[in-house]
């Protein structure tokens, strides 16, 4: 009788040290997002897309202080996204093939020469036209991995520019608002609400 009181009580001892022990599974809002950095990527004759994605380090699950990173997430991708334009397409011409490398990559997420190349066609086109480019800035997607991070993407493609073209009555070089972005083209977000469990928003990531 003894010895099954001991079996009885080792086994349900193991059982709490087991559980003590198993680390919750969370959803990884952010897998399948893009990783920080900007992107040209050339997409075939004449298509492109330009894609900045920037992230925060988020332990709180607090809807206020998401809120809050997302807007400061938004800045800072606004920020590099005018910074890669001004920098590396308006300058396209002191860049040596290997730096343009290292951001250039093909439909394939692959670098290859036919997309080096058309990066230089694009950076003819649009060089000297910086201001309407970032007029077609849209939101592309953000998500949050709960209790560890949140990711914010901004982006144009030649889509948007054509938009931007026109609303600058078709002059690349005449003023735009002073507005640099819009969201009025954003694609639709879906986004998970369930805070504590994390969501994405990149659902149209390969629509963009």
């Amino acid at each position: 009788m003894k010895l099954n009181r001991f079996l009885t009580s080792l086994i349900a001892g193991a059982s709490l040290l087991t559980a003590s022990n198993v680390t919750p599974v969370l959803a990884g809002g952010c897998d399948n997002a893009p990783p920080a950095g900007t992107v040209f990527k050339w997409t075939g004759p004449g298509t492109w897309k330009i894609m900045t994605t920037v992230r925060q380090t988020m332990s709180s699950n607090n809807e206020r202080r998401l809120a809050y990173a997302y807007k400061k997430l938004d800045l800072q991708a606004n920020r590099a996204l005018a910074e890669f334009v001004n920098v590396k397409v308006a300058g396209a011409a002191n860049l040596t093939e290997s730096q343009k490398a290292e951001f250039v990559v093909g439909s394939d997420d692959e670098m290859s020469k036919d997309a080096l190349e058309g990066f230089e066609n694009f950076a003819d086109e649009y060089g000297k036209s910086t201001e309407a480019l970032l007029v077609g800035s849209i939101e592309i997607g953000r998500c949050h991995t709960r209790g560890q991070e949140v990711r914010l993407t901004r982006g144009i493609n030649s889509e948007n520019a054509v938009g931007a073209q026109m609303l600058g009555n078709q002059d690349f070089g005449g003023r735009t608002s002073g507005n640099n972005s819009t969201n009025s083209t954003s694609p639709t977000q879906t986004f998970r609400r369930d805070v504590n469990q994390g969501y994405s928003g990149y659902g149209n990531l390969d629509d963009f």
